[in-house]
Order: C-alpha cells, then structure tokens, then sequence
C-alpha cells in the first residue's frame, strides 16, 4: 500500500473545494494516509458509502482526482478536498498502482451544495440585515435591483427575500459589500 506524507485536510459531511477552505474550519494536518486506486470516485463523492475496510482514514485517486475520506464505522462521515498539488502528487503516486478491488455500498445521495460558500455567507446575513435596515434603504435597494419605484416595505421585504434566495448573483454582491458588515 502507498501512503502520502504530511497533508492539510479539511474534513466536513460534503466535499469543499481547497480554495474554499475557511480560517474558521478545523483545517487538520495528518502525517501519513494511506493512498487507495479505484476506477472512478464520483459516486463515493455524490453518495453516502460504506467501504468494507479496516482503514479510518484515507485517500480514493481514480488517476485524474482525489478525495481523503473520514471513516466511522466502515461509512464514509466525512469528507475532504486536496490542494492542487496534493492532488497532482497523488495523481502522479497511483499511475503506478494497480486498482485496488473496495466493496463500496451506496445509499442515498449526499447533499452537496452550488453555492460558494462565500456567497451563502453573504446571502444569509443579507437575508438577516434586511430587517435591521430602514425603510428608505430598503426602497433603494428594491429600485437598485427592479428599477421600479414602491413604498409598501412589506412587499419590499417579502420581494428582496424571495429574490435573493433565487437569483443571488453580482448585484447583490456589490450591494451586500457596500452596506453590510462583513
């Protein structure tokens, strides 16, 4: 079995991408995991799994990607995304190895959100701020979004709230930068 030698992880029940990773977290330094070839991880990443193991903690490679997964009790808990290099090395380390025959059973589909975690972030303490925010701000920010004119704050409130859980993009990133604390 290969190993790969001293690595951050950051594991969490849905795989965050390393550029994502937050000072917040509880980013962890594990010094020796082993390396594990499969055909392919993209259901062990989408999927809640059990692997028929021994091993707590690992990483999957299929060659092209890699992915450390946190086992309790022979089922995947948790997850982690590389660094590019990381994953680069690792790629380059299972080249050479053969595929590794797991039994993986799989269960339902693991909720993984779109969203950049930044954004939900800003999206959430929007949501939150919209009822600390007075009146005449709120109409600006409703005619900055709609171009449209109102003065009933409860069809504000209830339009904004509706609109940024669905359409939550650059307008309101630059709106959310100028006017609230981040």
């Amino acid at each position: 079995m290969e190993y790969y030698y001293d690595i951050y992880l950051n594991f969490n029940e849905y795989p965050i991408n390393y550029y994502e990773w937050d000072k917040d977290d509880d980013i962890e330094r594990v010094l020796k995991i082993p390396i594990v070839r499969i055909n392919d991880i993209k259901e062990v990443i989408t999927k809640h799994a059990t692997i028929e193991t021994d091993l707590d903690k690992l990483i999957l490679c299929d060659g092209v990607n890699a992915i450390a997964l946190e086992l309790v009790d022979k089922h995947v808990a948790f997850l982690s995304c590389l660094s590019y290099e990381d994953e680069a090395n690792i790629c380059d380390i299972v080249h050479d190895m053969d595929i590794t025959p797991l039994v993986i059973n799989f269960a339902k589909k693991r909720i993984i959100p779109f969203e950049l975690r930044q954004e939900e972030k800003m999206k959430k303490i929007f949501l939150h701020d919209l009822d600390v925010f007075d009146d005449n701000l709120l109409r600006y920010i409703y005619y900055d979004i709609t171009n449209k004119l109102e003065q009933d704050i409860e069809k504000i409130k209830k339009y904004l709230e509706r609109d940024i859980e669905k359409n939550f993009g650059a307008k309101y990133v630059t709106l959310f930068q100028n006017l609230c604390k981040y």
